[in-house]
């Protein structure tokens, strides 16, 4: 029985609606909530930090043969270059799939394909769609046979759903000891206890920092009255104080109550900066990125640190999962593989975007319009072409290269030897010049 046919048999009974709604995750279902720590805007703006550069890649199909690697305009390809389903762009595909990733530590992506036969008789698999599974939990086993490795999915409605483990894309974030789940402890669950108080002790820096400024406004000073009075003539004295206070434009007070006025300074309460950063930098080093590319306020160089901390891990564990379920073993080994390709030039500083241009034009690794493109001009006719300066040469011909034109200068050494020596029998009727 086909892959697409068992599937089929599995949901067989459930309305399209129901599946949709209960297996992807529609409809108003936000996943599986571990505690409150993802309540708080600090915590997932660094998530939405990391997946936004996420959604920035390109999604590819290729062929590697040694050093050379041509993309295929396959399936893959054409789904992934605007939406790999009917429900989703490319961008948003990829930012869902790394906020699951980051938020449970793992995320599943179904692809759905038909089986076709090539023209030498061999099976295939031609992609209509992948979508991004929301499970409450999961469980991993060898199933009944004893060989197939099989995945069981709980979703919130009770239902329970059985598939083999590799027709799965199966990506993980933060590992335990545990072989199959993400999560960071030995369970496949997101450790958060010390997050949560992180994220608690900012909140409460935050939340206390207005009420001390209004508690600072509200006391300004304590007045003693001279006179003994009964209790209604002190809270007739005291409202006459404050209308007093109230109604003087010249911060002048009169009155002809004898008593004693004294300020009390309340000051107004200062956090360290360094004390901030220190509350911050334990959530935001958890997702591998700095305050300036939180703020989008970084350079080249801290940009190059974030796509070592947090953009490499997705491409390298997306490109190794994607390619082991989309491709057969033998396409694999004749070099077919999913590639993820992210843009580092167009984070360069203005100077290195100069500099890594002219190295284009003289090597000729990029053509006229992708240069044009680091810098974000049009394109324009004919400019695709590459250039390339003379004063390089191919690495595998360069000792040729040196040893024909070592030749060629002893050549016409010799040549100048015999020229100049013609000329000199010339210049004496044909006597040698001594």
């Amino acid at each position: 029985m086909r892959f697409t046919e068992w599937v089929q048999k599995i949901f067989s009974g459930r309305r399209l609606q129901n599946w949709a709604t209960g297996v992807l995750g529609f409809g108003g279902y936000s996943g599986y909530t571990i505690d409150n720590v993802y309540n708080s805007d600090f915590v997932n703006n660094s998530i939405d930090r990391v997946a936004s550069e996420i959604s920035k890649i390109d999604v590819r199909s290729v062929v590697e043969n040694g050093d050379s690697v041509k993309v295929q305009n396959d399936d893959i390809t054409r789904l992934f270059r605007f939406g790999p389903n009917p429900l989703q762009t490319t961008k948003d595909f990829l930012s869902s799939v790394e906020w699951i990733r980051r938020k449970h530590g793992n995320v599943f992506i179904f692809p759905i394909y038909d089986i076709l036969l090539d023209a030498y008789g061999r099976e295939v698999k031609r992609f209509r769609a992948f979508y991004v599974l929301q499970p409450v939990d999961f469980e991993v086993g060898v199933g009944n046979n004893g060989e197939v490795w099989e995945i069981k999915f709980l979703y919130p409605d009770g239902m329970q759903y059985t598939l083999p483990y590799n027709e799965l894309i199966h990506l993980k974030w933060r590992r335990g000891t545990n072989l199959f789940k993400g999560g960071g402890d030995d369970n496949g669950r997101q450790q958060t206890k010390d997050l949560l108080r992180s994220v608690n002790a900012l909140n409460q820096t935050i939340d206390g920092l207005p009420k001390s400024i209004a508690a600072s406004m509200q006391i300004k000073g304590i007045y003693s009255a001279k006179t003994l009075l009964d209790q209604n003539k002190q809270e007739l004295q005291r409202k006459n104080l404050e209308d007093h206070i109230l109604t003087s434009k010249a911060g002048i007070v009169v009155t002809d109550l004898a008593g004693e006025f004294t300020p009390v300074n309340m000051q107004v309460p200062v956090i360290n900066e360094d004390a901030m950063k220190f509350m911050r930098s334990g959530i935001i080093q958890r997702y591998g990125i700095s305050e300036a590319i939180l703020n989008g306020d970084y350079t080249g160089d801290q940009h190059s640190s974030f796509y070592q901390t947090a953009i490499e891990d997705f491409i390298i564990d997306a490109e190794q999962a994607f390619s082991k379920v989309c491709f057969s073993q033998r396409e694999q080994d004749i070099g077919h593989r999913v590639k993820f390709y992210y843009s580092r030039l167009k984070y360069l500083s203005t100077t290195d975007q100069l500099e890594m241009a002219r190295l284009a034009r003289d090597t000729g690794i990029l053509t006229q319009n992708q240069v044009l493109d680091m810098f974000g001009l049009p394109p324009y006719e004919g400019g695709d072409l590459r250039l390339r300066s003379l004063n390089y040469v191919n690495a595998n011909i360069a000792d040729e290269y040196q040893m024909t034109k070592a030749t060629n200068d002893i050549i016409n050494s010799g040549q100048n030897l015999l020229s100049n020596s013609d000329n000199g029998k010339d210049n004496n009727n044909g006597n040698e010049v001594e």
